[in-house]
């Protein structure tokens, strides 16, 4: 098999590179293949002639999006379906990655692949027209929604929290927004079971449990031995520019279907703390 990889310098690209078994790679960052040039895109497919292509590449500033709401499109959207027709024609199967928020977080229990969607910001806007842009390309196609993403390569919320622990500062953490953290080496390997099982059509994808962002604070701060630096506080006293779901957890029952078992987030939690203090420059 030979898989084409957009958006290999990014978190989950880097992940996604270093989980993948031996087949044919081609892993492309945004300086080698931007995947808002459609025709480099056309290009670079037709010559490569991929089995699948993964695309990871995606406009990620929730806040900035509320500004930029344009550019976000821009990446997130018209691509993302151009990508699809350019893979309906040369017989590659697409995964896409979408995300949590584009469901507006007023459920009372898990949303399914198929609860009915509406994003609360533009950049859950953005995501769900890319959704609905690959759905109707003509490709064979995956789409994988995640959330609450951390992972070595890039910025996280528990690297964040590990930074501020370490270095003594007090901190207030939201404890009303609750979802499924997700370590990004688990999705990477995860998503290559899925390729190899076949699987198709939309699909949530999630480290198992649930949690608030104070309850992923809370263990970061005892893990660095601080706990007493840390203060819960709600969404109302850290207003910011885009809303966030209060409650958009991912129900993940479908992955009983090819086998994927995804470890707690608790466990993910850990594995990357240890992964990143052995190596704090990553």
């Amino acid at each position: 098999m030979r898989a084409l990889i957009l958006g290999a310098g990014g978190m989950l690209g880097h992940d996604l590179v270093r989980t993948a078994p031996r087949i044919d790679l081609q892993p492309l960052t945004r300086q080698q293949l931007d995947i808002t040039d459609t025709a480099a895109l056309a290009r670079r497919v037709t010559e490569l002639r991929p089995d699948v292509i993964v695309n990871a590449a995606a406009y990620t500033a929730v806040d900035r999006a509320e500004a930029e709401r344009e550019q976000a499109f821009r990446v997130n959207a018209e691509p993302v379906g151009e990508l699809g027709r350019i893979a309906a024609r040369t017989g590659a199967r697409v995964v896409h990655f979408s995300t949590d928020y584009v469901f507006d977080g007023t459920a009372s229990e898990p949303y399914r692949e198929d609860s009915p969607t509406k994003p609360v910001n533009a950049y859950g806007e953005s995501k769900l027209a890319g959704e609905e842009a690959l759905k109707t390309s003509g490709a064979d196609w995956l789409i994988i929604r995640t959330q609450w993403l951390f992972g070595v390569n890039g910025k996280s919320f528990p690297r964040t929290m590990s930074e501020r622990a370490r270095g003594g500062l007090a901190t207030k953490v939201v404890h009303d927004q609750t979802g499924r953290p997700t370590y990004s080496h688990d999705l990477a390997a995860a998503m290559w079971t899925l390729i190899a099982k076949e699987t198709r059509g939309v699909i949530h994808l999630a480290n198992d449990g649930q949690a608030t962002w104070f309850d992923v604070a809370t263990r970061v701060f005892a893990r660095a031995g601080r706990p007493e630096l840390l203060t819960a506080c709600s969404t109302a006293d850290f207003p910011t520019p885009a809303r966030r779901p209060t409650y958009s957890v991912l129900a993940t029952s479908r992955l009983e279907e090819p086998g994927v078992r995804m470890p707690p987030w608790q466990q993910a939690v850990e594995r990357f703390l240890e992964e990143l203090l052995e190596d704090p420059l990553v």
